[in-house]
């Protein structure tokens, strides 16, 4: 049995708790009550404030620097999808790699890597490769021919054995882009 003493010791502390579960409660639900102080804008700069500021480029001037990037644009994001795709293997996947990339192929590269994968021979070992592209660098683009040579730099890692064997190296890789139909196809691809 528990002495009077300890009694009063229990239902001191339980009424202290509950007045303090209580006045939390309290400041809790007064605070979400509460809105945020609004915050103070400055007026913005007119627009024609800004353009003063702006050196300005002739009309022509900006639509050929646009015309450059969304040509370059093009090859670039090709490329880079490509390689990443192209250069990620795992023995485990029987060459998926390729063949995934096979529409995104010319006719003529396409064939070649057919011809690859009928001969090919995964290694038994666990053997995986996983790549990213660094840069990206367009070599040489003729929009009338549909041509362009793109030059990567890429990050491989490489895990050999077991996936605790891991090394990375940097490795570029040149691709040649062809267009097709108005799309770009990777006509070749080179590791440097």
């Amino acid at each position: 049995m528990m002495t009077r003493k300890t009694r009063f010791a229990i239902i001191g502390l339980l009424v202290f708790l509950g007045i303090f579960l209580l006045v939390w409660l309290w400041m809790f639900l007064r605070s979400r009550g509460e809105t945020p102080e609004a915050e103070v804008f400055s007026p913005e700069p007119k627009a024609d404030e800004i353009v003063e500021n702006i050196p300005a480029l002739s009309e022509q001037r900006r639509e050929q620097e646009q015309q450059t990037r969304t040509q370059a644009s093009g090859p670039t994001a090709v490329a880079k999808l490509f390689v990443e795709r192209y250069g990620s293997y795992s023995n485990e996947a029987q060459f998926a790699n390729l063949s995934d990339l096979l529409p995104v192929m010319t006719d003529d590269f396409a064939e070649r890597t057919r011809a690859f994968l009928q001969e090919a021979v995964a290694p038994e070992t666990p053997y995986g490769v996983t790549t990213r592209a660094v840069t990206v660098e367009v070599k040489s683009l003729d929009e009338t021919a549909g041509a362009a040579v793109v030059s990567l730099q890429t990050q491989r890692e490489i895990a050999e054995g077991s996936t605790q064997n891991r090394r990375v190296e940097y490795q570029q890789i040149r691709l040649e882009l062809r267009r097709e139909a108005g799309i770009w196809k990777v006509h070749s691809a080179q590791w440097l």
